[in-house]
């Protein structure tokens, strides 16, 4: 007699072997896209980090390089899985019909796509460089995108350690969607950070144990992970850079290899909740705790909701994260985030350079001091004011000359920041028909003084999106929403025909 839900090996759709022009990805591939998401992962860290002190510097600067390659190096792999398959078949239908093989073509493109648009945005619309900008998002689920066609195109002959690797970079890729709470530099309101965590790893969770086989290799894929960003948070520390969080909630995935399946996925989102409340507390995470605090008793309520529906009705299962992805989509839409400012400053025509310091006191009580102004041509400066923001607060404060300085001046002001963490310091002058600005990030507790050449820079604004914006973010963005459902189904598809194998 079989348990529930279990069929004899024979009756499992068995796949050609390798050797034969199977329609999955061997070993080999599966180990380089591994690693090409390896890097892309640690690219778009190291990407955060030259922007949040650099700022948008350009194109080629080596992060953005290091990404391209890696998303070349999945392109070749993509393309060496379809000429097999073109070889072995004949048929370009048949190759589009492996599993996994049309959404990785279609991500692929979307995210190359992505790159020009990103440009075109920046140039056209502005300073609102933030992550979730809809060209950024395309980019991002495109990538994650890529890598989930990947793995459900995996031969199941292919060994564990491989297709290990390419889930972790799945459950990497998809925490890129909150990477700016976790490098410190948020730009929306943290009230969102908990339920898009809950929302992206019990997400990241399901296409992984959809798609690899044996319950307890969620257990190899988190812990593969938090190893990966434990050397990335060193080799930035180490080279200079600010590093990530290291995201200790995502520890609470472990107990998704508890063997009550109609329990551990409400368990594990709880305990993704409780050890990012603890992480928030003691400062692991930047994250401050009030707002996660907030957010963790809707969440909390959610859960246990669940775990009660669960109990009254036995043959009930939660299926895909679908209570964090409500609870997503209930915060969102009752707290919808305000404008953002950019994450990554300094975009702009540039007229000169001025020497910045800021000087603190420990508390967020700062003086700015503005010197060593050289301008490309002679036009006056003309004090305006200074700004601070830190997930969508802006505060303002006069920034005066002081008197008796050889033109162009010195400038100073003060500030005081409320709240922990990193902040965009911007110091604003007019001269002639322009606005100018100098901008550093500093710490709220700095003590003190931290000073920096900076250039003084024209930026490129819009008040207000205009049509041609709003039409090309909802284009963007309705890719993107494609993708994810393509995503999804494909994943469904091929659990339909792994669960019985792995059970």
């Amino acid at each position: 007699m079989r348990p529930h839900g279990t069929r004899d090996r024979a009756s499992i759709p068995s796949e050609p072997d390798p050797a034969r022009g199977s329609p999955a990805l061997g070993a080999g591939g599966v180990w380089v896209a591994a690693a090409a998401a390896a890097a892309g992962v640690g690219s778009a860290y190291w990407d955060d980090s030259w922007h949040t002190t650099l700022g948008r510097d350009s194109t080629f600067i080596p992060p953005h390089l290091l990404l391209y390659a890696s998303i070349l190096t999945v392109g070749v792999v993509i393309a060496g899985w379809g000429w097999r398959r073109l070889a072995a078949t004949r048929s370009v239908a048949a190759v589009f019909r492996t599993p996994g093989f049309a959404l990785a073509v279609a991500a692929a493109v979307a995210t190359a796509a992505a790159a020009p648009a990103d440009a075109f945005w920046h140039t056209a619309f502005g300073r609102d460089a933030v992550l979730w900008s809809p060209p950024h998002l395309l980019s991002v689920i495109g990538t994650l995108c890529v890598l989930i066609g990947l793995l459900t195109g995996t031969d199941r002959l292919v060994p564990a350690p491989p297709r290990i690797a390419l889930a972790a970079g799945v459950l990497g890729a998809a925490l890129i969607i909150v990477m700016e709470y976790d490098t410190d530099v948020p730009q929306f309101t943290e009230t969102l950070y908990l339920p898009l965590l809950l929302a992206t790893t019990l997400g990241a969770a399901w296409v992984i144990t959809a798609l690899v086989p044996g319950r307890t290799r969620i257990v190899l894929v988190v812990a593969g992970y938090l190893v990966f960003r434990v050397v990335l948070w060193v080799l930035l520390t180490t080279s200079g850079w600010l590093a990530p969080d290291l995201p200790v909630a995502v520890a609470g995935l472990f107990l998704l290899a508890l063997p009550v399946p109609r329990w551990r996925w409400p368990v594990a989102a709880l305990a993704v909740t409780t050890l990012q409340l603890l992480a928030s507390g003691t400062g692991i995470s930047s994250v401050p705790p009030t707002p996660v605090a907030w957010s963790a008793v809707g969440t909390t309520t959610v859960i246990i909701v669940s775990m009660i529906a669960l109990t009254v009705r036995p043959g009930t299962r939660l299926r895909s994260g679908a209570a964090a992805a409500a609870l997503t989509l209930l915060l969102v839409a009752l707290a919808p985030p305000p404008p953002a400012q950019a994450h990554d400053p300094g975009q702009g025509t540039a007229y000169g350079t001025a020497q910045r310091t800021v000087t603190g006191d420990g508390t967020g009580q700062l003086t700015v001091t503005i010197t060593g102004i050289r301008l490309t041509d002679d036009t006056g400066l003309t004090p305006s004011r200074l700004v601070a923001r830190r997930a969508g607060e802006d505060l303002t404060a006069p920034l005066r000359a002081q008197p008796g300085t050889p033109p162009p001046g010195t400038f100073t002001g003060e500030l005081a920041l409320p709240s922990p963490g990193l902040w965009f310091v911007y110091a604003q002058f007019a001269t002639g028909e322009r606005t100018l600005e100098v901008w550093v990030p500093v710490d709220q507790q700095l003590t003190g003084p931290q000073s920096q050449q900076r250039n003084l820079y024209q930026p490129v604004t819009a008040l207000t999106p205009s049509p041609g914006q709003i039409l090309l973010g909802a284009v963007l963005l309705a890719v993107s929403t494609a993708l994810t459902v393509a995503a999804a189904v494909t994943v469904a598809r091929r659990r339909r025909v792994l669960l019985p194998a792995t059970t």
